[in-house]
């Protein structure tokens, strides 16, 4: 089951044209690391961070605190997330928490950041989407309203598979597998 957004959900720009890829995957937390950064991004911002790994297969997971089924999938896109990097795949995640009507900006990140130490998730770099014209996303990836979605994304930035819904270790495995072109 998926869980509706405020508005009608949203998604990330991909943009290949960015400077050189960083040497650290900042989606998943490497032995050892102990800062896990935790960002409020707007729409320009999110394209600008994707954009860092140029030339790479990526999976970019939608997901809140909030959204059970978003929770669910996490540590097995995690896994995942671990296992494909040394292969040139990346996974992003953007938290929509801020798309709730009771939250706060001032809050958010420790929010986050305790969310996910409460549950071991190691995820190392988050970006919580904050702009007001959550439209822009959603018809940009042609996003559905309701999260999760995980979309796969190939070497040249074009989309070759989603998932609308929960998915599980084989499934994002699958992708990454269509993301590299394997």
């Amino acid at each position: 089951m998926m869980l509706p957004l405020r508005s009608t959900a949203l998604l990330v720009p991909i943009l290949l044209g960015a400077a050189c890829g960083s040497s650290a995957d900042p989606s998943v937390e490497e032995p050892g690391a102990v800062e896990r950064r935790v960002e409020v991004v707007s729409f320009d911002q999110l394209e600008q961070a994707l954009g860092q790994d140029p030339g790479e297969g990526m999976l970019i997971n939608f997901w809140a605190q909030w959204c059970g089924p978003c929770v669910a999938e996490l540590p097995e896109l995690i896994e995942v997330a671990e296992e494909w990097y040394p292969k040139g795949g990346r996974v992003h995640t953007i938290n929509y928490d801020l798309m709730t009507p009771t939250s706060n900006v001032d809050g958010i990140v420790a929010e986050v950041n305790d969310f996910l130490d409460g549950r071991s998730l190691g995820l190392r770099s988050v970006l919580i989407y904050d702009e007001a014209d959550y439209d822009r996303i959603n018809e940009h990836y042609d996003l559905p309203g309701e999260i999760p979605v995980t979309l796969a994304f190939d070497k040249g930035g074009n989309l070759v598979d989603r998932v609308e819904g929960k998915a599980g270790k084989e499934r994002f495995e699958e992708m990454m597998r269509k993301a590299l072109g394997l």
